[in-house]
């Protein structure tokens, strides 16, 4: 009995240092985790600040790539915006059959295409070339393979965007490939290990 009683111990033992030895188990990515950490980035790279002067002293802000955003990066729920992240993720929406849409019911067909997005994200980066780098990120009610995305028009910018997918979040990093966009597509990258 003393026997058995040592062998159970000692396996009881090697579970718990073999429990011990696995790496833990990995948090989903979130959009807050999809910013990059200055001290990843390249000189000359970085977040855009929310305001900067131009060339004739005058304060440009809460405009960035075509985004009406008020923080940099950007995380929320406002259609109008969600709508815009993912028509540059997946192109713009096919217009329907028919005559085309006009006023009000041209934008109530574009917002359709915030249907099944539960968050957006857009954080922009400065390089040294005229360019800026934009990630775009949308968290989908479900995984990425599973969106509906056959009524988008994807053209050959958005087909040649880096397109990263962490289970319900899809990332596409936009702009002049450079040393800039290869250090944020490389983090982005890194989050999924």
């Amino acid at each position: 009995m003393l026997k058995r009683g040592l062998v159970c111990a000692a396996w009881l033992a090697g579970c718990a240092a073999g429990t011990a030895a696995q790496k833990p188990a990995r948090l989903p990515v979130t959009l807050q985790d999809l910013t990059v950490p200055q001290a990843r980035l390249p000189a000359g790279c970085s977040l855009a600040p929310i305001a900067a002067a131009t060339d004739h002293d005058v304060a440009r802000g809460g405009l960035w790539a075509g985004l009406p955003i008020p923080t940099n990066p950007w995380i929320g729920t406002e259609r109008r915006l969600v709508a815009t992240i993912r028509s540059r993720i997946d192109g713009p929406p096919r217009a329907p059959d028919g005559p085309p849409l006009a006023g009000r019911a041209a934008s109530r067909y574009f917002l359709q295409s915030a249907d099944g997005v539960e968050e957006a994200y857009a954080a922009i980066y400065r390089q040294p070339e005229p360019e800026l780098i934009v990630v775009y990120a949308l968290r989908f009610a479900v995984a990425g393979k599973d969106v509906d995305r056959p009524r988008y028009e994807i053209g050959p910018k958005v087909q040649t965007a880096p397109r990263i997918e962490f289970g319900p979040i899809t990332v596409v990093v936009s702009g002049e490939r450079g040393e800039c966009s290869y250090a944020v597509e490389s983090y982005l990258r890194s989050l999924d290990r």
